[in-house]
């Protein structure tokens, strides 16, 4: 009688986790384990906070010129601060890529941890380095460009532009998941520049051609910047910019799936 309850608590013991709290552990983990790489986030928050400065000094009394009621502080807020979180969320995927070459994604496959697992929590670590660059460049907003918001439209557009960088995120994803260590920084710079130049957060789209004002409305982060702007501004939220991000989401989600099976194959 007192074996069979000795052996209980070693039954207990030996339980797996659920999925779900493994998810959690792992991203909990990820995420202490960045938090600790002061440098990085540094590193991810200070070009945004550099170019605000810059731009802002350069044209902040100036008009938006969009035709909107937003001033150019608030305009160039909303452009860096989508900059610096589509940075922060898209240049984790260096961070995989390190792992996949250390043997640490091999280790993590043999564990209980879920395919599911690893990418939510990936995805969760690179949409907190997304916050730092969003909160700096906002402060500054605030206290150099004298942006005046309530409260609540601080959150609405702080929160708006967070969430909006999941496309990027999974791209990051993608990105790690299939690049080399040494070629994973600059596939993620050559799109980070790139969309962010298309977009608009550099220089307004209706100085480009027709057809690449075309093309810019197909970009995430030019919805990005926009679902922001019209969070402070005060207008509706427009379905086509939502429509477009879902999409990209749902796309790169399938083939970040897809990625991370094929680097299971490689390891």
């Amino acid at each position: 009688m007192s074996s069979r309850t000795a052996a209980a608590p070693d039954r207990r013991a030996a339980t797996p986790r659920s999925p779900v709290a493994m998810t959690v552990r792992y991203a909990l983990l990820s995420a202490v384990s960045t938090i600790r790489n002061g440098r990085f986030l540094v590193f991810t928050a200070a070009l945004p906070v550099a170019m605000y400065l810059l731009f802002n000094g350069l044209y902040g009394q100036q008009d938006a010129g969009d035709g909107s009621s937003l001033t150019a502080s608030s305009y160039l807020m909303i452009s860096m601060a989508c900059y610096g979180a589509i940075g922060g969320a898209l240049n984790s995927g260096a961070r995989i890529a390190i792992e996949r070459q250390t043997g640490w994604n091999r280790q993590l496959r043999l564990s209980a941890l879920p395919g599911s697992g690893y990418l939510i929590g990936k995805a969760f670590v690179s949409l907190l380095v997304a916050v730092p660059p969003i909160v700096l460049v906002f402060a500054l907003g605030a206290i150099v460009g004298k942006v005046q918001l309530s409260p609540l439209t601080w959150a609405v557009a702080a929160v708006a532009i967070w969430l909006c960088t999941i496309p990027f995120a999974l791209l990051g994803l993608v990105i790690g998941s299939l690049a080399t260590p040494d070629s994973t920084q600059p596939i993620s710079m050559l799109i980070y520049l790139g969309t962010s130049i298309l977009g608009g957060l550099w220089v307004p789209i209706d100085q480009f051609s027709a057809f690449l004002q075309h093309l810019a409305r197909f970009v995430p982060t030019y919805w990005i910047a926009g679902i922001g702007r019209d969070a402070v501004d005060g207008s509706g939220l427009r379905l086509m910019g939502v429509a477009v991000l879902l999409g990209w989401t749902i796309v790169l989600g399938a083939i970040g799936v897809i990625a991370y099976r094929r680097s299971g194959d490689r390891v």
